[in-house]
């Protein structure tokens, strides 16, 4: 993906988010949201940030625990700045420019992009875990019961563990190794093999997986946070967690850039569904977006910034690396 491409999809984004919370705001009351918004309480706000930051910290070190299972010693630090710089990308579509973490993992440690584009997916994979392990917790809360959840939970959890044996790597293998083309690329694809062997078997997942939960509770908690706040009582901290946990897997499939509309519309759906106000379920939506999305990537540009030799190295780049290569 080239770096006019990425700055283009971030205004894209931020354009999308203004679109769907004035949209957002247009279908309700918009005086009583706007107000419910300038009127929250800043000390409440810093809490909720502070748990989001927290969230991605516990995260952070996740990568780093992958990093070292790979045979990369990283420290928390070197760890923390490659995942909070890659929050710079959480707004393009799929997450795809996310690479920037591959990029920065190859230039800090000594990662080869096919190790680090793999480990892409493999945090998807265990994130998607974790938010559906939370919907499902809450699924009893939850206005209309929402009984795929637990379906889609034990599909993931089968589909990961199927995977990752050496069984279904090998037939894989052989699979994709039957293309000529993909022949000529052989270290890579058995770099990505033997990357997802180690990641994803049963061991790394008991490990990663209740970070991961940790991760996104955290999340979830800081919008309880924020409906009380706001006066919503119907909601308790069960069902907040499973609302947000519910609307994050809705914009990751959507692919859309940062799930922009998709997650907004999902949150605020669910809200007037478990009994609050239109006006008070938008506000709640801008302000839990901004506090871990938006917070996110500006977080990401600060952590960019703070080596910047690396940083004049991605943008002096022609092109962002989008295919894995060993190193």
């Amino acid at each position: 993906m080239s770096r006019r491409r990425i700055i283009g999809w971030l205004l894209l984004a931020a354009l999308l988010s203004t679109l769907v919370y004035a949209a957002l705001a247009a279908l309700t009351d918009v005086r009583a949201a706007m107000h419910a918004i300038a009127g929250f309480p800043p000390l409440t706000f810093a809490i909720m940030l502070a748990l989001a930051l927290g969230g991605y910290t516990v995260r952070g070190l996740r990568w780093r625990y992958y990093s070292r299972i790979l045979g990369y010693p990283t420290s928390a630090k070197d760890a923390l700045y490659i995942y909070f710089s890659g929050l710079t990308m959480t707004v393009t579509p799929g997450k795809v420019g996310e690479i920037l973490k591959a990029f920065l993992a190859r230039e800090v440690v000594g990662m080869p992009m096919a190790n680090g584009v793999t480990l892409l997916f493999i945090e998807r994979q265990v994130d998607l875990i974790a938010v559906l392990v939370l919907g499902t917790g809450g699924l009893y809360l939850l206005p209309g019961g929402l009984l795929w959840l637990p379906v889609a939970l034990v599909v993931v959890v089968g589909g990961t563990l199927a995977i990752s044996t050496k069984w279904f790597q090998t037939f894989a293998l052989r699979l994709v190794l039957s293309s000529r083309w993909m022949r000529r690329h052989h270290e890579s694809v058995s770099t990505v093999s033997d990357t997802v062997l180690s990641t994803l078997s049963l061991k790394p997942l008991a490990v990663a997986v209740p970070m991961s939960i940790v991760a996104w509770a955290a999340e979830g908690l800081s919008f309880y946070i924020c409906l009380q706040a706001l006066g919503v009582d119907a909601v308790g901290v069960g069902p907040a967690v499973a609302i947000y946990a519910v609307a994050t897997v809705a914009g990751a499939l959507a692919f859309f850039p940062g799930g922009i509309g998709f997650t907004e519309v999902t949150i605020a759906a669910l809200l007037v569904t478990a009994g609050a106000a239109g006006s008070t379920a938008a506000a709640a939506t801008v302000l839990i977006r901004v506090a871990t999305l938006w917070i996110g990537v500006a977080a990401g540009w600060v952590a960019l910034a703070t080596r910047p030799t690396l940083l004049r190295s991605f943008l002096l780049e022609p092109e962002v690396e989008s295919e894995a290569d060993a190193g």
